[in-house]
């Protein structure tokens, strides 16, 4: 099976976030982040209360509310925006260029302007699809994006990568929180 596309900014940043959303570390950060500025603010909080200083204690005691609520959504703002930078800095070269993927029974050949790569089917790890993409992982860390909007038979698509061996992990629902 032989298709071309073209991959836009968007994509690679739907990439970058799905790629942070299934990290560890980002998820600890996360995590961390709102716990200390959630307990930080608490403990300020109490602190004034004790000093019978009222008007400091409701100022700390909002705003462990506010972060304690509004914190994970501010923390995927931010990282989206970080994200967006980085993709317009390091892939613009790349936004709307053709890429080709010819999927045969042992690898996968791909061609775009810079050049042809021919991928192991046993060097891929994992095959993500998304609402948007289909996103091949490779062993040594790259990863193949394939936009659905770009492909005219998805269902195709997807019998073929199943044909060949790779599992597709059903992540339909995946959005970016």
């Amino acid at each position: 099976m032989e298709i071309e596309y073209k991959i836009e900014e968007n994509d690679f940043l739907d990439f970058q976030l799905f790629t942070a959303s299934k990290s560890e570390r980002i998820m600890k950060k996360k995590k961390n982040g709102w716990l200390l500025i959630t307990i930080g603010s608490l403990i300020f909080g109490i602190y004034f209360y004790l000093q019978n200083n009222y008007s400091m204690t409701i100022y700390f005691g909002l705003s462990t509310v506010i972060w304690g609520l509004f914190y994970p959504k501010y923390f995927n703002w931010r990282h989206k925006k970080h994200y967006a930078k980085y993709v317009k800095e390091n892939y613009n070269k790349r936004f709307g260029e053709v890429e080709k993927l010819k999927i045969t029974e042992e690898y996968i050949y791909s061609e775009d302007k810079i050049g042809e790569g021919k991928i192991k089917l046993k060097e891929i790890d994992e095959v993500s699809e998304t609402q948007k993409h289909f996103i091949l992982k490779i062993s040594t860390g790259m990863s193949l994006i394939i936009p659905k909007r770009e492909i005219e038979n998805v269902d195709l698509l997807r019998t073929e990568l199943k044909m060949v061996g790779l599992n597709i992990i059903d992540e339909l629902n995946w959005q970016w929180k």
